[in-house]
């Protein structure tokens, strides 16, 4: 083969192969998730990073977009096709009307979120009569409600203003108010003042704020591959988070926008489920009531008891993960 002829057949094998390449992209389906910034979320990067999503047969795209609302508008309106947000606001959606199916576990909150008061509060129950600020129709006033419960009061037990769960937590450090029912970083802020403490978290409340991951059922429908894809990948992810932490930390917090200190100080407050815990959330041992019909159930029980729903919808009804096949 003379110069020329090779240069041509190079040239001919380059083209077809970079066609050949980008049809291949093209046949992977995407999958667009929004989700906020919570580190609870970042194993989705791992995955994106590392390639497992692709290795599994479907693009990922996560995007942050801070409130669920909006986030499950977009989706309702095509322009996204999954989301990312807690078991009990999912419920809430469900029963406003949304179609949802959750199909894979994230995590769990375990001491992340609670309620901080001040220091002459003698725990939960002396919250009675007390001001607390909380976000109505949130997973914090789903988490008071419970709190409250455990100790025989209801939310008609204290005053409540309704405010945004960050800016609950500011307005205690600000000495503005009695209680609240918020995160971290304000948590540990409450607690490092000279009048606040922390009343009760999520590390006494296991099982209470749990994240997931829900598609539009029309993307499951047309695509049972590529969510099975995802569900693949994370676990995998999951593994990899698992046996290289630190990776996984520069990873998260580059992509969330976190500084490694400020990832550091939340990490133990979040418990990532990989494939045995989602088992374990989905999936009842006896046959009965798994974990995750069961939050779902509570949450829209709740709800509906407060007004912020007129009917709880039937858990079952969003409540859509199959374990994925192995290879």
């Amino acid at each position: 083969m003379n110069g020329i002829a090779r240069v041509l057949a190079i040239a001919t094998m380059l083209a077809f192969g970079g066609q050949c390449s980008e049809v291949a992209a093209q046949s992977v389906p995407k999958l667009r998730i929004a989700h906020s910034t919570w580190i609870g979320y970042g194993a989705l990067y791992v995955a994106k990073e590392k390639g497992y999503f692709t290795e599994a047969g479907v693009d990922v795209e996560p995007t942050i977009i801070e409130a669920s609302s909006d986030a499950i508008a977009a989706m309702a309106g095509g322009r996204l096709d999954a989301v990312a947000s807690t078991i009990d606001n999912f419920a809430l959606f469900t029963g406003n009307g949304a179609q949802l199916s959750v199909v894979l576990a994230l995590d769990e909150s375990h001491g992340g979120d609670g309620i901080v008061g001040k220091k002459d509060i003698a725990g939960v129950a002396g919250l009675k009569g007390r001001t607390v600020a909380v976000q109505h129709g949130s997973v914090s006033q789903f988490l008071l409600a419970q709190a409250l419960d455990k100790v025989g009061l209801s939310d008609k037990d204290v005053n409540e203003i309704d405010m945004k769960s960050g800016d609950a937590g500011a307005a205690f450090v600000a000495g503005r108010v009695d209680a609240a029912v918020t995160w971290e970083p304000w948590l540990s802020k409450a607690k490092a003042t000279d009048f606040g403490k922390i009343l009760i978290d999520t590390k006494s409340l296991p099982g209470l704020i749990v994240d997931a991951l829900a598609v539009r059922p029309e993307y499951m429908r047309d695509n049972p591959k590529a969510v099975e894809g995802l569900v693949r990948g994370y676990f995998k992810a999951i593994a990899f988070l698992q046996a290289n932490p630190a990776e996984a930390k520069e990873i998260i917090a580059r992509n969330l926008k976190m500084t490694p200190a400020s990832l550091d100080s939340s990490w133990n407050d979040v418990m990532f489920f990989g494939k045995a815990e989602n088992l374990s959330f989905f999936v009842s041992p006896t046959g009965g009531t798994s974990p995750a019909l069961e939050l779902a159930k509570n949450a829209g029980s709740f709800y509906a008891r407060i007004g912020v729903l007129k009917k709880a919808p039937a858990p079952e009804a969003m409540i859509a993960f199959k374990t994925p096949a192995d290879n």
